[in-house]
């Protein structure tokens, strides 16, 4: 296995875990977001192979990762998008209401 499948593995077995049911701690305090924030700035250290001195947020920009706080209103918008264009499932497509 090469170091660049490895990283990658990596980033896929964490990254769905971070994105587990990150939808839950929508409007939760910012203390339970930063302890994710740290897990993740840590994560793309490591990938990168870079010091912790190094700048968490250009790395995640150099891999193309939002920061916790967007992900989460990201997946919220996207199952909210995809819900109301395929009326599925039934059980959030009643809840959702147009403005």
């Amino acid at each position: 296995m090469t170091v660049e499948s490895a990283k990658l593995i990596a980033a896929s077995i964490i990254g769905t875990r971070l994105d587990y049911c990150n939808s839950l701690l929508y409007g939760s305090t910012a203390q339970n977001i930063d302890r994710l924030q740290r897990v993740q700035n840590t994560l793309v250290r490591i990938m990168l192979q870079k010091p912790c001195s190094a700048s968490a947020t250009e790395l995640r920009r150099e891999l193309h990762w939002l920061p916790i706080s967007q992900r989460i209103e990201y997946k919220l918008a996207a199952i909210t998008f995809k819900t109301k264009q395929s009326g599925l499932p039934g059980y959030l497509y009643d809840r959702l209401h147009d403005y």
